[in-house]
This record gives C-alpha cells, sequence and structure tokens, in this order.
C-alpha cells in the first residue's frame, strides 16, 4: 500500500513539473502581429484583372521574423511569393516582392499566414478586395480651388481599354470620352455648383455611383504661431474666429496664438448670396518651455535626509543625477519631489535634466555633525582638553565621540548641551616633538572632523 502511494505521489509530481514546464516554455510568446501591413497594388480595395504580375509589400515586421515563415493565400490557394528582405534592423523593416496571379472580375480574400516562432504565435491577416476591369474612383468632397481629390479617376485592365466612359450629374450625361488604349484616365469635377451631386461613372458595363458634396474652401493653416484663414476671393461677409471660446474679427496679418496648450479653433462664414455657411475646427498645441524651477543650494547635515522640491513646466519625465544614483521622476501637479539620501559630510552636485535641452544643477552641502574646538599643542604643559560639539538642528546629548591624538584613542560622550570632553595627560604631552606637526581629530558615527597643530615648548 505505502509502494502505491508512494508511486502516485511521484506521478503527481512529475505532471504538476511538466505543466509548469509548459507554461515556462510559452512564456515568451508574444500577442499577434497586428501592426504587420500588406500592400499589394490594389487601389480603393480592388486589383485590375488580366495583369499577371502584382507587386507585394510587407510592412513593419519584426527582427525576430523571417521571410520563409510568411505564407500567401488567394482564397485559401497557396501563392508563391518572391519576395525579400528589407532594411533588417531598422524602424522601416520590411518584405518586398511579387506575386504572379491572373484574376477574373470577382470578390477575392488574400491571406498573410505567419507560421509562428518562438518569439511570435501564428498569426493571419485577411483583406477581402475585388477584382474589376476598370477600377473607378470617384471622390466624395470635391472643394473648389483646392487641387487635391477632385478628380474621378479610372485605371484599365489589359484588354479592357476601348469604349465610351460617360459621367453623369444628377441624371444628365456631364463628360464622354472614347477610350482608346489609354490604361489611366483622369477628370475634374471642378465646375460643379456648390452642394450635393448624385454622380455615376459608366463603361463598359461598369456602373459606380457616389452622392459626392462640392464646396467652397475654408481652410486654416499656422504657421510660426500665426492662424492663417483661406475663404474664397469673392466671399463678402466677414470670417469669425474663435479660439478657446473667445472671438476674433479675422483680417489678412492673420491672428498670432503664443500660450502655451491645446487650443480649440472654429472658423465661422455666415454665408452669402454666393456661398453657403459652414464651420470649420482644429486644434494647436504649443508645447510649454522647458523651465525647471527650484533651490541653487541645499543644505542638510551628515545622517540627515531631505526632500527638496522642484517645480517645472512643459516636463513629463525628469532626470535627477546624484553621484551614482540616477533616477526618473514624473512631475505630479507640476511638481518634482526627490528624496536626498543620507550622506557623508563634503559638497555634492545634483543635476536636473529633462532628456533634452533644460538642465539645471544643484550645490548639495552636507555639513558635520561635530565641530572641534582648535587647541595649543605644548610640549610642557600639564594637560590638554580636546572638546567636540555634537548638533544638527538639535543638540545631541548622550552620543559617543571617538577622539584620536597622534595614533592615540580616546572616547567620550556628549553631555546635555552636546559637548564632549577628554584629557591628554602631560606624559603624553612630553613624548612630543617640538616644532612638528601632529593630528588630532574626532568622529561620531563615519562623521570626522580632522585638525592639525604645530607642538610648542
Amino acid at each position: 500500500m505505502k509502494k502505491i502511494m508512494l508511486i502516485s505521489i511521484i506521478f503527481l509530481a512529475f505532471i504538476t513539473l511538466s505543466a509548469v514546464s509548459a507554461e515556462n516554455s510559452t512564456q515568451d510568446v508574444s500577442s499577434p502581429l497586428d501592426d504587420v501591413d500588406i500592400s499589394f497594388g490594389e487601389s480603393n480595395g480592388k486589383v485590375l484583372t488580366n495583369e499577371q504580375k502584382y507587386d507585394v509589400y510587407i510592412y513593419n515586421v519584426p527582427d525576430e521574423c523571417e521571410l520563409d515563415e510568411f505564407n500567401l493565400y488567394i482564397d485559401n490557394e497557396s501563392i508563391d511569393y518572391h519576395g525579400k528582405d528589407v532594411e533588417k534592423n531598422t524602424e522601416f523593416r520590411h518584405f518586398e516582392g511579387y506575386y504572379n496571379y491572373k484574376f477574373v472580375p470577382k470578390n477575392y480574400t488574400l491571406s498573410l499566414k505567419f507560421t509562428g516562432n518562438k518569439h511570435y504565435a501564428p498569426y493571419t491577416k485577411i483583406i477581402n478586395f475585388e477584382a474589376t476591369s476598370a477600377n473607378i474612383y470617384i471622390p466624395s468632397v470635391v472643394t473648389q480651388a483646392i487641387y487635391s481629390n477632385r478628380n474621378v479617376e479610372a485605371l484599365f485592365a489589359q484588354g479592357n481599354r476601348q469604349g465610351e466612359f460617360i459621367i453623369y450629374a444628377d441624371g444628365e450625361k456631364y463628360f464622354s470620352k472614347i477610350i482608346n488604349g489609354e490604361n489611366k484616365f483622369i477628370y475634374p469635377l471642378d465646375d460643379l455648383s456648390l452642394g450635393k451631386h448624385d454622380i455615376e461613372v459608366v463603361y463598359n458595363g461598369i456602373h459606380q455611383k457616389k452622392t459626392i458634396e462640392v464646396t467652397y474652401i475654408l481652410d486654416l493653416q499656422i504657421y510660426d504661431n500665426v492662424l492663417i484663414a483661406t475663404i474664397p476671393y469673392d466671399a463678402t461677409k466677414d470670417l469669425e474666429i474663435i479660439i478657446d471660446g473667445v472671438k476674433h474679427k479675422y483680417n489678412s496679418d492673420g491672428i498670432v496664438i503664443t500660450k502655451p496648450g491645446i487650443h480649440n479653433i472654429t472658423a465661422k462664414y455666415p454665408g452669402d448670396s454666393k456661398y453657403p455657411s459652414k464651420t470649420v475646427d482644429m486644434t494647436y498645441d504649443i508645447p510649454e518651455i522647458p523651465t525647471i524651477i527650484g533651490p541653487k543650494t541645499i543644505s542638510m547635515f551628515y545622517k540627515d535626509s531631505k526632500t527638496a522640491s522642484f517645480k517645472v513646466t512643459g516636463i513629463n519625465k525628469l532626470k535627477i543625477t546624484l553621484k551614482s544614483s540616477k533616477k526618473n521622476f514624473k512631475p505630479i501637479n507640476g511638481v518634482v519631489k526627490y528624496k536626498i539620501p543620507a550622506l557623508t559630510a563634503g559638497k555634492y552636485v545634483i543635476t536636473l535634466w529633462d532628456g533634452d535641452s533644460c538642465w539645471k544643477k544643484v550645490t548639495l552641502n552636507v555639513k558635520h555633525l561635530l565641530t572641534l574646538k582648535s587647541v595649543s599643542v605644548k610640549k610642557s604643559a600639564k594637560k590638554l582638553t580636546l572638546q567636540a560639539t555634537l548638533k544638527n538642528a538639535k543638540v545631541l546629548k548622550n552620543k559617543q565621540v571617538i577622539f584620536k591624538f597622534n595614533g592615540k584613542t580616546f572616547k567620550a560622550k556628549t553631555n546635555y548641551k552636546g559637548i564632549a570632553k577628554v584629557t591628554i595627560k602631560s606624559s603624553l604631552l612630553k613624548k612630543l616633538n617640538v616644532c612638528k606637526k601632529i593630528t588630532y581629530q574626532a568622529t561620531y558615527l563615519k562623521d570626522t572632523v580632522k585638525k592639525t597643530a604645530k607642538v610648542k615648548r
């Protein structure tokens, strides 16, 4: 019976250790590679049919992952990816290459599968896209006097570059052109009236529709803390600017903003006979100039600790260095409190740094707890009294002070005034050599004060 129990205990221990080992073996497997991104030559979520070669770029690849750990699939069909590793060990590390595939007009699924390694768990990223014989793009908003993003654009697949390209606006033919071998076509929607319009593009059996809005320019830009607004040259009403709730009448010189902080800015045009009312919002952040305000000099006694306060602005993290100690502090309500540790007597430098360009140096004076009275040493004297006073903010009584005189050690405790005294007898004084310097000192804990004196007759 005892043997069976022993075997059971050993078996349970083995299972427990195996579970712990299995748990530890997976501790360094991180979360999925959510930041990995793919670009495979698509535009507007579509690819063109009848092309034979499609470029594929895989971005934000961690250095711990290798090219052969990634596989491409189209509708679950494995695809040979002819890629190469680019700029490893840099923030721009990626794979670039191509695959060959002949698409037909329909919807597809592209899967990028990572097989997994000791650093990262297996992961799959899926992108749905459409293959089409003509990839047509219609903008959602067209802004007058703005040349970007105002065009109907079309890319034509091989074998589909012949036919009439028609644009309808609000049910009326707006534009038409016979495509004759071109692989790309662009036409601006820049002369439609302000407001919403129903746009339809028809080409070789493809019908694409979208409701667009044509609007006028009301733009805000800030240059060197000067707010500049752009409105149509023939607008007849005044533009109102509201900055942090305060109204400003705009003029061509712009509005200067200098106060540090995040500013909420609104531009309102009330509208006129040609241009309807319009409002534009933006935020503008002026960083605070980093500053560190605090004492230039700090004094404290040996064995004391002290907390120094520093007021900071424009600083998210303050680095403080004292001797070999380096610590980072996050300001709380604009204040950093630094507890200075107990130090031996001497002069130190505390360095404060924001990690960029703002520095401050503070001199730290750590004072002795002891003061040792100077004495005149005479060889012929009947006795010599050494006296030390021990105090910081208050008198330290009944504390042991160790005196040394010419190599000999004496001990005494401080009285109610914090004074400790020892007497050097004449028998020791007679052994001194006239005109030679001797050293005497007093020590409390590790605080030592030394002095010298020249022996007289």
